[in-house]
């Protein structure tokens, strides 16, 4: 169990087998592709319910609230794509990576499934609202998103811990840079998730 909240602190060097290479640009283009889902949701959200439904609040007052518009299958598809991918990203690990990798990826998917509070009473419940009530759900999608932001800014620094300890390599950003980079990405998140705390209460 203890293996489980280990981190990794040091970096193989990629592998020199072509085919083992190929799995591995495979593997960082799904990480790319997953990081650019994430980074392009709000953006989309926002325009595709702003210009294509005529969405009421422009924008509306979080992107939670886009459940509740014509971008709906938007958010919850791309919640449960960037879900998956981190349930499975690094499964086949026993260490930090994985358990902080694992529990992002559930609370992301609890988080798309388990809507936020309607934002006007005109707007029906949820079967799941219904059953289990409305406050309760909201609770839960909360506690989920909180856990989704933490485990990524805790992905995040420890992205940037093994990067500072990799080898120099003449001609490429240094190890240090990168370092910073993954920190200052950690304390954005964590920046974020106080602020969406403090304006939520």
């Amino acid at each position: 169990m203890r293996e489980f909240l280990k981190p990794v602190i040091t970096v193989q060097p990629r592998p020199a087998d072509p085919g083992l290479a190929r799995y591995v640009r495979s593997y960082l283009i799904m990480r790319t592709v997953v990081g650019a889902l994430g980074i392009a949701l709000p953006f989309v959200l926002v325009l595709v319910d702003g210009l294509w439904f005529d969405g009421d609040p422009f924008p509306r007052t979080s992107l939670s609230a886009y459940y509740y518009s014509g971008a709906r299958e938007l958010f919850v598809g791309t919640l449960s794509a960037i879900g998956v991918f981190l349930i499975t990203y690094k499964v086949a690990e026993v260490n930090l990576d994985n358990t902080l990798s694992l529990l992002a990826g559930l609370a992301v998917v609890v988080v798309a499934l388990f809507p936020t509070g309607r934002p006007i009473d005109l707007v029906g419940l949820t079967p799941l609202q219904d059953r289990l009530g409305e406050s309760v759900v909201a609770g839960i999608h909360f506690t989920a998103a909180g856990v989704f932001i933490l485990s990524l800014a805790a992905i995040s620094y420890y992205f940037g811990k093994r990067e500072g300890a990799r080898p120099r390599i003449a001609g490429r950003r240094s190890p240090r840079f990168w370092q910073t980079y993954h920190w200052i990405c950690a304390g954005t998140i964590a920046a974020a998730f106080v602020w969406s705390a403090v304006t939520g209460l």
